[in-house]
C-alpha cells in the first residue's frame, strides 16, 4: 500500500514510518522541520530510513504546499502533523495551531476526498476530554481545558463530517501521553532524564499528583498501522496505556531505573493542564483486537538508555563546535573580503570555460559543414 505520513520526521512520525517499511508498504514522508523543537533531532529520526528504497521525504508546509503531488497515488494517509503543547497554545501563538492542527486537516480532507482512500488515520490527542472525569470513554460529553485541545477536537469533528458527507474512511485515534526513544524535547520524561544525567534538578508543574496514562510509542506505532486495514472507518479511538500512575510515580521509577535521587523544583500548575488522563481501552480492544501492553518501567528504561546515546551526541556536537575558532590574527573584514575574492574567481573562471565550451562547439560545426565549389554555378 502506498501510504503519505505527515509529520514524518517527528517523534512518533518516524516510529510509524519505520514500521510501515518493514511492513513492506511504499511510504510518501512530509515534514517542514518546524522550529518548534532542533532540525538536528528530526533529521536523527530520520536517518535510518532514508537509505530504504521505499521512502520518499518531501521538505514542505503542507498548509501552503500543492498537495496533488503527494496525494496522487496514494491509498491512506496517516497524519500526524500538527502543532504540539498545551502550554504553548495560549496566547499570541494560538494562530498556529489553527494552522497547522485545523486548516492543514481540512486541507488534506478536502483534496483527497475524490481519492477513494482505503484509510484516513488522524492523531488526535487525550487533552480533547478535559478534566471530565476519572475514566475516560469515547461517548462522554467532553470539553477542551487549553487552545490546543479545542483544535485537536475541532480537527476530529471535521474528520466526522468527511465521513458522513463524502464516505471518507477516517479514524481519529486519540493518543495517550506518549513516551520512549525520540520523544520531544518539550515533553517530560525527555527533560526528566535529561536533567538526571547532568545532576540538574527536576522542574514539575504542579504538586506531581497529577494522573497520566503513559502510553509506550511501539504500542502507538502497533495500533496506528493497524488501523489501516481493521474496521473503524467513521470511529473515534482511546489509545492509551491502560496503567495510569502519578507524575511522581513515574519520576520515583526513572531514579530507580538510573540509579539516582534528584532533587525536584515545584512551579505553579499550567493553564490547561488536566488533573487526570484515564484511558478506557474497551473500545480499542474490540475494534482492534489488542491494546497497549508495555510496562511503564520497560519503556522508561528503553527511553533512558535511548537518552544516555541522546544527550552524549548533543555534548559532543556542541565540544566541535566549541572548538571551531576564527583564525587568530586575521582581520575578519579582510577574511570576508578575501572570501568575496575567491568566489568572484571561481565565477570568473566557470564563465570563461563556459564561453571556450561555447567557441570549441561554434568552431566544431564550421568545420563539418559541407565544402562548396566556388565556382559551380547555381541553377537556374
Amino acid at each position: 500500500m502506498k501510504v503519505l505520513v505527515t509529520g514524518c520526521a517527528g517523534f512518533i512520525g518516524s516510529h510509524v514510518v519505520e514500521r510501515l517499511l518493514k511492513e513492506g508498504h511504499e511510504v510518501m514522508g512530509v515534514d517542514n522541520f518546524d522550529i518548534y523543537y532542533s532540525r538536528s533531532q528530526k533529521e536523527k529520526n530520520l536517518l535510518p530510513l532514508l537509505l530504504h528504497p521505499n521512502f520518499k521525504l518531501e521538505e514542505e508546509n503542507l498548509a501552503t504546499m500543492a498537495l496533488v503531488k503527494v496525494l496522487k497515488g496514494t491509498e491512506a494517509i496517516i497524519h500526524l502533523a500538527g502543532q504540539p503543547g498545551v502550554r504553548g497554545s495560549w496566547g499570541t501563538s494560538f494562530h498556529r495551531y489553527i494552522t497547522n492542527n485545523l486548516h492543514v486537516t481540512q486541507r488534506l480532507l478536502e483534496e483527497s476526498k475524490g481519492n477513494k482512500l482505503k484509510r484516513f488515520v488522524y492523531a488526535s490527542s487525550s487533552s480533547v476530554y478535559g478534566d471530565v472525569g476519572e475514566v475516560l470513554h469515547e461517548e462522554m460529553k467532553i470539553q477542551p481545558r487549553s487552545p490546543y485541545g479545542v483544535t485537536k477536537l475541532a480537527a476530529e469533528h471535521l474528520c466526522q463530517l468527511y465521513h458522513q458527507e463524502y464516505k471518507m474512511p477516517t479514524v481519529a485515534l486519540r493518543f495517550f501521553s506518549v513516551y520512549g526513544p525520540g520523544q520531544r524535547p518539550d515533553m517530560a520524561f525527555h527533560r526528566f532524564c535529561q536533567n538526571i544525567l547532568r545532576d540538574a534538578p527536576l522542574t514539575i508543574y504542579g504538586d506531581g499528583n497529577q494522573v497520566r496514562d503513559f502510553t509506550f510509542v511501539d504500542d502507538i506505532t502497533e495500533i496506528v498501522c493497524a488501523a489501516l486495514t481493521a474496521d473503524v472507518a467513521g470511529q473515534v479511538v482511546n489509545v492509551g496505556g491502560g496503567s495510569p500512575c502519578t507524575l511522581l510515580e513515574a519520576i520515583t521509577t526513572l531514579e530507580e531505573i538510573s540509579g539516582k535521587t534528584c532533587l525536584k523544583t515545584f512551579l505553579e500548575r499550567q493553564k490547561g493542564d488536566v488533573f487526570s488522563t484515564r484511558a478506557d481501552t474497551a473500545k480499542l480492544e474490540r475494534l482492534f483486537g489488542v491494546k497497549p501492553k508495555t510496562p511503564l518501567r520497560e519503556g522508561l528504561a528503553l527511553e533512558w538508555e535511548w537518552m544516555k546515546k541522546f544527550v552524549q551526541s548533543e555534548d559532543d556536537e556542541h565540544a566541535i563546535k566549541a572548538n571551531i575558532q576564527p583564525i587568530v590574527g586575521v582581520d575578519q573584514a579582510v577574511l570576508a573580503e578575501a572570501k568575496a575574492d575567491e568566489k568572484a574567481t571561481k565565477k570568473a573562471a566557470k564563465k570563461a570555460a563556459k564561453a571556450a565550451k561555447a567557441a570549441k562547439e561554434t568552431k566544431q560545426e564550421s568545420i563539418d559543414l559541407p565544402e562548396t565549389n566556388a565556382e559551380e554555378k547555381p541553377e537556374v
